[in-house]
């Protein structure tokens, strides 16, 4: 994205909110290893939030043999914090991201279901080669923002896109070149905005283009391949387009594990889809 057209669009994304207080709250006492107790007591200053997170902890994707938790505490406990900053994210984003307009071809869901097929699958990549696991997960389920800023904040582009993307028959991503709007850049600039860490900006800024200047960017090769992962599995984010990323040369090829991943997430993806269904969709 040329400087002229960033500098206008930051302008405009200066009316961007920030993140609902309690979410702050919860993710400042997150960063701050708080116990679960404290934890607690902070999400109760969000009922809605609270019913969230213990309906996520009684769903078959997290239910327990020991049965149905009806308290807040256990329900954290048998998340993990690292899934409770998921849902506290995912959560106040589909809240202050909700465009103004309907758009055609373009379902807020589906992208949403596409970013928690693209986390897991990036959770699953990070147990596999031993990385940061829930980092990457977090990263996964962000790393499409920058559309849904484009929707809201940006509509006039967002829909030149749509009808470049229509008439074309290509992706999100290649008719956004053509106007020179790219929601990866938006991303990591709101990422930087919301003080998340440099790596989790540049993951998010380069997931389409995970080498750069010869060098892979690790961060954003997990994403990369974990997009791939996710619309393989049928979490496809855009209606009428099915076609997979093209593979970058530089980057190593392992189709065993891609192979194995993909077939782990489509057998979850009912449990996944019933579990996030009440977070996205609220």
């Amino acid at each position: 994205m040329d400087e002229k057209r960033l500098a206008e669009i930051t302008k405009r994304l200066d009316k961007l909110p920030t993140l609902p207080q309690t979410s702050q709250k919860i993710l400042s006492a997150i960063e701050k290893d708080a116990s679960a107790k404290e934890l607690e007591k902070i999400i109760y200053e969000d009922q809605s939030l609270a019913a969230k997170i213990l309906k996520l902890a009684n769903s078959p994707l997290y239910a327990s043999a020991s049965g149905e938790t009806k308290s807040l505490k256990m329900a954290i406990v048998r998340l993990g914090f690292g899934e409770v900053r998921n849902i506290v994210l995912a959560s106040a984003l589909s809240y202050i991201l909700k465009p103004s307009a309907t758009f055609k071809k373009f379902d807020m869901l589906r992208l949403w279901i596409h970013a928690i097929g693209v986390a897991r699958a990036a959770f699953l990549l990070g147990e596999a080669e031993k990385s940061e696991a829930e980092t990457l997960y977090s990263v996964g389920l962000l790393h499409d923002i920058g559309r849904l800023v484009l929707a809201v904040f940006l509509p006039d582009h967002f829909l030149k896109i749509l009808a470049i993307q229509e008439a074309k028959g290509c992706s999100f991503y290649e008719a956004e070149k053509e106007i020179g709007v790219l929601h990866d850049e938006i991303g990591g600039y709101i990422a930087q905005k919301w003080c998340f860490s440099e790596d989790f900006v540049k993951a998010i800024k380069n997931h389409h283009q995970p080498v750069q200047n010869g060098k892979i960017d690790k961060g954003a090769a997990f994403i990369f391949k974990a997009d791939l992962i996710a619309r393989a599995a049928g979490f496809v984010p855009e209606e009428g387009y099915n076609k997979l990323p093209k593979w970058p040369k530089a980057l190593p090829l392992n189709k065993n594990e891609l192979t194995k991943i993909i077939l782990i997430l489509k057998k979850e993806k009912e449990d996944l889809l019933q579990a996030w269904h009440p977070i996205i969709a609220a």
